[in-house]
């Protein structure tokens, strides 16, 4: 065995590989524009209205009075224009899904066909969910139904 001399490379360098520099690069500008966009194009705030009653004054005087200020009166009855802006809009009370699945008001018998068969399955009308119990005749899924809506109300 003959002993061998290691020589030592020519300087082994890491190589700094540009195309990820110039990636890494290119997604900070990419992310910094993105955020600067978004943050100066906010939604416009969704202005609330409130439902206002017309003042009628007991006194002849052209301001009221409240325990915090005084606030000026120039004409007491608002154009009809603002007196629209400024009425409430009513909005709908949106239910969750779990109030509406567990309403047994909203649960009813379906027909249903398959390729060769006829049989009826219980259904939420307002959600869609249909139970996947089959039931080959409108009886027993009344029944079924009674049975499920006795659940419900517990």
């Amino acid at each position: 065995m003959t002993e061998e001399k290691k020589q030592p490379s020519k300087g082994i360098e890491p190589k700094s590989n540009k195309k990820n520099i110039f990636l890494f690069i290119g997604l900070i500008l990419i992310s910094g524009t993105a955020a600067f966009y978004l943050i100066n194009n906010k939604p416009s705030e969704i202005k609330q209205t409130f439902d206002v009653d017309h003042l009628e004054e007991s006194s002849g005087n052209d301001s009221i009075f409240s325990s915090d200020s005084i606030i000026a009166n120039e004409n007491p009855n608002l154009d009809q224009e603002e007196n629209n802006d400024l009425k409430v809009k009513s909005t709908k009370k949106k239910a969750s899904r779990f109030t509406l699945e567990n309403n047994p008001n909203h649960w009813m018998v379906v027909k249903a066909n398959n390729s060769d068969t006829t049989f009826y399955t219980l259904k939420n009308k307002k959600t869609g969910t249909k139970l996947s119990n089959r039931f080959y005749s409108k009886k027993k899924a009344n029944e079924e139904l009674k049975n499920f809506r006795r659940i419900l109300t517990k």
